[in-house]
């Protein structure tokens, strides 16, 4: 949809806006606007800060506005988030009657749903108060909000908890043994890159080493280690052998809470693998079936059977206690309403520790083929949610994406006491996250995750390892005022 502003700046929540609404459409900004298109103005009018939107649709128009006081404040932040805010509420409340149905997360677009809801809390709302406020200020589904306050919940308990200066740590594997269809993360399959890996391994071990140094010289406590990807193991037993043990190395763990390992694919995962993340004392692992389909599985490139993921499991839990995490995906091309339901049903058979049920987040402009509509319908995704509470799981932290089929969400459910702090504490920016390797994203959050300072990493293996002796060096200059 072509989209026209007038009287303001604010170009990225209308598009923002836009994107959610009409997921499987470009929208560009033009000048001027002639048929078809959202006019968007904004003007101040008797104290009040006031936006309209026109949405011209076929042979259709709708028109709304929305205004708020001028707020009181000198740094002229608040103003600036209300009027995005009255400037996106006018877009969502003229476009949704042209829509054939009312969006889930109404007007919110926001990547992580249950960060206002927590701020929200700590100023004070009850959840009476709150999930009314959710309902009324973004028009969220009754579903969405009990999500939502649900994991607002968990974040608040994991931000208590918290010690003083804790950070967590996150390192990288960015290979896998082959890209999937799907896969819009930076990965590198192995059958090109597999003569990377050796490199990559020896660079970020210099890379701990300085991030070791740099929380030791700060007196800092490591609060939780994820180790993800990509697939970490891919690495053979040697290469993880020896990244586990320069993590012993080089980081105090006496207050860590938990160390992940996210294993991922079956077929990377073997007894040895095992056996060295459980000497290391890692805690937690990740088993990802995707979908338990083996149809599907073989269309979106994954080489692994369903069966496989069980034997996986199977041996899994017979080599140590690890508390594990299985992802399923919904909104997979060839999958359908039944069959989600189906893999839902099965991995929960397995009685996992947590189960993640994340949306597909499509590349821009791709078409969604799930089921025979080639929509991923919320009732669907809600039937998924209830078979997980009937078996005591519960929704522990969530987030959304651009693009994301059915414009739904990511959650992760746990049964009590299993939760990730790890995932809590990054999704909802409670503490400092250091990032290590290729793509990392270290970020330096304050005031409960209002403020957030994001340092990348280089995206790729090669620029990661010609920069190595730079970026380790910086590592260990991270925290300096």
């Amino acid at each position: 949809m072509k989209y026209c502003l007038q009287g303001h700046d604010r170009d990225n929540g209308v598009q923002e806006m836009l994107i959610s609404l009409l997921p499987d459409e470009s929208h560009d900004k033009v000048e001027e606007l002639s048929g078809e298109g959202c006019l968007s103005r904004a003007w101040e009018e008797n104290g009040d800060i006031c936006a309209r939107a026109d949405i011209w649709r076929g042979d259709k128009h709708r028109s709304a506005v929305v205004q708020c006081p001028i707020p009181v404040e000198t740094d002229g932040e608040e103003y600036k988030r209300t009027l995005t805010y009255n400037v996106k509420s006018a877009v969502y409340q003229a476009l949704v009657p042209l829509l054939d149905k009312r969006p889930a997360w109404g007007s919110m677009t926001g990547v992580k749903p249950a960060k206002p809801a927590r701020l929200a809390i700590r100023e004070g709302m009850d959840l009476a108060e709150l999930d009314a406020w959710l309902d009324t200020h973004y028009d969220v589904t009754e579903n969405r909000r009990k999500l939502c306050i649900r994991a607002a919940e968990y974040s608040l308990r994991a931000e208590d908890s918290l010690l003083p200066r804790e950070i967590q740590l996150y390192i990288g594997i960015p290979f896998c043994p082959a890209k999937c269809s799907y896969c819009s993360f930076v990965s590198n399959d192995m059958t090109r890159w597999g003569h990377m890996v050796q490199p990559y391994v020896n660079s970020l071990l210099q890379e701990v080493e300085a991030a070791g140094k740099l929380l030791r010289e700060h007196s800092i406590p490591l609060g939780s280690i994820y180790i993800g990807g990509g697939t970490p193991t891919t690495l053979n037993e040697q290469q993880l052998e020896a990244l586990l043990t320069a993590v012993d190395t080089h980081f105090d763990r006496s207050v860590c809470r938990e160390y992940t390992v996210e294993a991922g694919r079956p077929e990377t995962i073997t007894e040895e693998k095992l056996r060295i993340m459980a000497n290391h004392k890692v805690s937690r692992i990740s088993i990802n079936p995707q979908t338990m389909n083996d149809k599907v599985l073989e269309g979106v490139g994954r080489r692994h059977t369903a069966e496989d993921i069980v034997r996986c499991y199977e041996m899994a839990r017979k080599v140590s206690d690890f508390m594990i995490n299985m992802d399923l995906i919904a909104g997979l091309p060839g999958d359908n309403d039944e069959s989600l339901i189906d893999s839902v049903r099965r991995v929960a058979a397995l009685d996992p520790d947590n189960i993640t049920i994340h949306c597909l987040a499509r590349k821009r402009g791709a078409r969604l083929y799930f089921g025979p509509t080639g929509v991923l319908p919320s009732e669907t995704l809600d039937a998924c949610y209830a078979i997980l509470n009937e078996l005591g799981y519960e929704p522990y932290y969530l987030y959304r994406q651009k693009y994301m089929a059915g414009g739904l969400e990511n959650v992760g459910f746990c049964k009590p006491g299993t939760a990730s702090h790890y995932n809590i504490c990054m999704m909802e920016e409670l503490s400092d996250v250091i990032a290590l390797g290729s793509g990392g994203v270290s970020k330096l959050c304050s005031e409960g995750g209002r403020k957030v300072n994001r340092v990348a990493n280089p995206k790729f293996p090669k620029e990661y390892i010609e920069r190595i002796e730079t970026i380790a060096d910086g590592k260990t200059h991270l925290l300096d005022e």
